[in-house]
């Protein structure tokens, strides 16, 4: 008995006042995945949880301890997944809830971590929880934003939506009002038809809400990726307005706050690490800075920050130079920026911009401080692929954000490594997948994947850690950051033209250190990391057109350095 008191005694002790590992999602990776795509273990032709489970030490190669899964519930996947009927199954596609068990135990035992899609702006049009609305069961009666019709239309025989707010969706224009028969009201959906969005002021539906949360924090994942966050709240009063004004909401902050709170309650009742929020908000850079805590009001961790991914076209120096130096200012003391160049819903950076794009993105992004979102297979650089009319599954945007979901590109055998079923897969394989696979650049000394692995390994230093930034631009589209922490100092240079350039290290870097050795270099550059900078170049030194370095050099550490750092960090 007493051995059991103190067993008890001992678990609350450990859940309430053991110190919570606040510091892993301040530097980590976040590598996004489509399971759907990234890996099939039953030839089936899609992708599922055991085929995310047998490569996991992929990401034990690459240097990624966090892993964000775009939605696995249970769907009728009009939108890639975004259309959930079921929070508490998985889409059986996929597996078993026991499969993604193990995989969440696998991950652990690999100190690896699990975000989650929350997609509570909306949930399909199957759920039970709809389909009992429709019906006015209470406690589901007003779950989902209804109104009356404004009246009746004669001449198109239709019922009028109760004011001018649109759909968002490509391919889906108009109205964002869907006329129920059954009901006899129309409901509100921001994104597809079969999309109803949710009334959170609704104060049953907040909790049931928070206790699926809770469901899924319990199985072990480590937080969530708030999917749509400006969209959470629409005007109370249904006035007409400029469509996109109705966004961005005060009670979107307001929410969010709320399930802080109680996440911050979960967090300090089960200890260990931190679960986190992080916030989807594709909005205006003021807007994005409101999703950061404010003195004693916790919202998300952070906001994604789509600052890179916007760009579709080839930069100058000085334009990245004041972009990030004016995101720099604004960020709040102590914040982390979590940086992002491409993603599920748009086209990759070697696609949109030109190839070479890719390797500089991701250098720029994995060096500059804070967290990192990458997409799959950006470790290898995959681009855009061909996606026919007969293969579409992007039915919200009649296909457009396809190209950029492809399947992950493993090897050169059949399907890429994806799949051994010859006749179909889920979407299809890039044709370039012979040519560009994990196996092929696993072994190339230059390669795409092993200058993710050389940029990995050097964020786990203390000095991409805790290390000062400084924002450059130079002559001839030459741009340059540095990370100084201690003497150590890593140093980006980027030519961002498509013209070869003579660039001047000695100038860039100061203090004209006796050695400067390369960390990392893009495929194109023609340099290979350990090269040593000789001295008599250093002045006039060769860069090819669209290349990227990384370079490293220690010098003497001076109050001087502390003082000339950037004053945002």
């Amino acid at each position: 008995m007493k051995i059991l008191v103190f067993y008890l005694w001992f678990h609350f002790y450990w859940s309430c006042f053991a110190k919570l590992d606040t510091e892993w999602w301040t530097h980590t990776i976040i590598y996004e995945m489509i399971p759907h795509t990234f890996k099939d273990s039953d030839g089936d032709g899609i992708g599922d949880f055991k085929g995310i489970t047998s490569k996991l030490d992929h990401f034990v190669d690459l240097g990624i301890e966090t892993i964000h899964m775009t939605p696995m519930f249970e769907t009728t996947a009009r939108d890639m997944g975004y259309d959930i009927t079921d929070y508490y199954k998985v889409d059986h596609r996929l597996g078993t809830m026991s499969d993604l068990e193990e995989l969440i135990r696998e991950m652990n035992k690999r100190n690896m971590k699990l975000l989650l899609d929350l997609v509570i702006n909306h949930s399909g049009h199957k759920h039970e929880w709809f389909q009992k609305s429709i019906d006015r069961i209470d406690p589901y009666t007003d779950y989902y934003m209804w109104k009356d019709s404004k009246g009746f239309d004669n001449e198109t025989n239709k019922e009028i939506p109760p004011n001018n707010w649109v759909g968002l969706f490509r391919g889906i224009p108009g109205s964002g009002w869907a006329w129920n028969e059954k009901r006899k009201q129309f409901y509100f959906h921001q994104f597809l038809p079969e999309q109803p969005d949710f009334d959170l002021r609704n104060e049953i539906l907040k909790k049931e809400l928070w206790k699926m949360i809770e469901f899924w924090l319990n199985k072990g994942v480590a937080g969530f990726r708030l999917d749509a966050t400006p969209f959470f709240f629409e005007d109370k009063e249904f006035r007409d307005d400029d469509p996109w004004r109705q966004y961005c909401q005060p009670e979107v902050f307001e929410f969010i706050h709320e399930f802080r709170t109680y996440l911050d309650k979960y967090n300090q009742e089960h200890g260990g690490f931190e679960r986190i929020f992080i916030a989807e908000a594709h909005t205006s850079d003021d807007d994005v800075i409101k999703y950061y805590d404010r003195e004693d009001y916790p919202v998300t961790h952070f906001p994604y920050m789509f600052l890179l991914e916007y760009f579709d076209k080839p930069l100058n120096a000085q334009m990245l130079y004041f972009y990030l130096f004016f995101w720099m200012m604004a960020l709040p003391k102590g914040k982390v920026s979590a940086w992002m160049t491409q993603d599920h819903d748009g086209s990759r950076v070697g696609s949109r911009i030109v190839p070479e794009y890719g390797d500089i993105f991701t250098m720029i992004s994995m060096m500059l401080p804070g967290t990192v979102g990458v997409y799959y297979g950006q470790e290898i650089a995959m681009i855009d692929g061909f996606v026919s009319k007969e293969q579409i599954k992007d039915f919200s945007g009649e296909g457009a954000r396809d190209p950029c979901r492809l399947t992950m590109q493993w090897d050169d055998s059949i399907n890429a490594g994806f799949s051994t079923n010859i006749t179909t897969t889920y979407l299809p394989v890039n044709s370039d997948y012979f040519q560009k696979n994990v196996e092929i650049q696993k072994i190339q000394p230059v390669s795409h994947y092993n200058l993710f692995k050389d940029l990995s390994t050097l964020r786990r230093t203390n000095t991409f850690k805790y290390g000062k930034f400084k924002n450059y631009a130079h002559s001839g589209n030459v741009y340059s950051l540095t990370r100084s922490y201690e003497g150590h100092v890593l140093t980006v240079v980027a030519n961002l033209h498509h013209t070869s350039s003579r660039v001047n290290l000695t100038e860039i870097l100061k203090n004209h250190p006796d050695e400067i050795t390369i960390a990392a270099a893009s495929v194109n550059s023609g340099y290979i990391k350990g090269f040593n900078v000789g001295q008599d170049s250093r002045e006039e030194f060769y860069m090819r057109p669209l290349t990227s370095l990384v370079l490293e050099t220690y010098q003497p550490h001076t109050e001087d350095e502390d003082s000339t750092s950037n004053p945002f960090f």
